[in-house]
């Protein structure tokens, strides 16, 4: 993996966050780990965030609730890590890495860091099926605002 594609990558979803500061060495090695995963598992994801927004937990206790502007997720659960299973169980096989994206996005399935874990999930997506996204990440953080305001609509 090309050093300078992961660091404008992950500086520029850094950005997206409002973190303007270098990434850190960890941010870099841990996107560079996760890029190189045969298989995203929870765990994947659980490690990812903790290097990235330490202290998030995965919201599987009762009040573990989260709103995102007016998108109100599910509610913290045990459900929740079972639903992220399905989803990376999905996003292994044919699942579009966009419909991966909004269904992470709409699941929330942490208190913090699900921006930069939904970007990693879908750019992991995107290098399995053989393409490194080089899009501008800005239209991936419209993309969650807008798929987030759809799912609220939907109910």
């Amino acid at each position: 993996m090309n050093s300078q594609l992961i660091l404008r990558f992950v500086t520029e979803s850094n950005g997206i966050e409002g973190i303007t500061r270098e990434p850190t060495k960890a941010e870099l090695e841990t996107m560079v780990d996760f890029l190189d995963l045969p298989v995203v598992q929870v765990r994947d994801l659980e490690n990812f965030v903790s290097i990235y927004q330490p202290g998030a937990k995965l919201r599987t206790e009762i009040g573990m609730n989260v709103r995102v502007g007016s998108h109100v997720a599910p509610r913290g659960s045990p459900q929740i890590r079972h639903e992220l299973e399905e989803l990376l169980e999905r996003a292994d096989g044919d699942e579009h890495p966009y419909i991966t994206h909004v269904a992470y996005q709409t699941l929330h399935p942490f208190m913090d860091g699900n921006g930069r874990s939904g970007r990693a999930l879908w750019a992991w997506q995107m290098l399995d099926r053989g393409t490194w996204p080089q899009l501008d990440l800005g239209f991936l953080h419209a993309f969650y605002y807008q798929a987030l305001e759809h799912s609220r609509r939907d109910e």
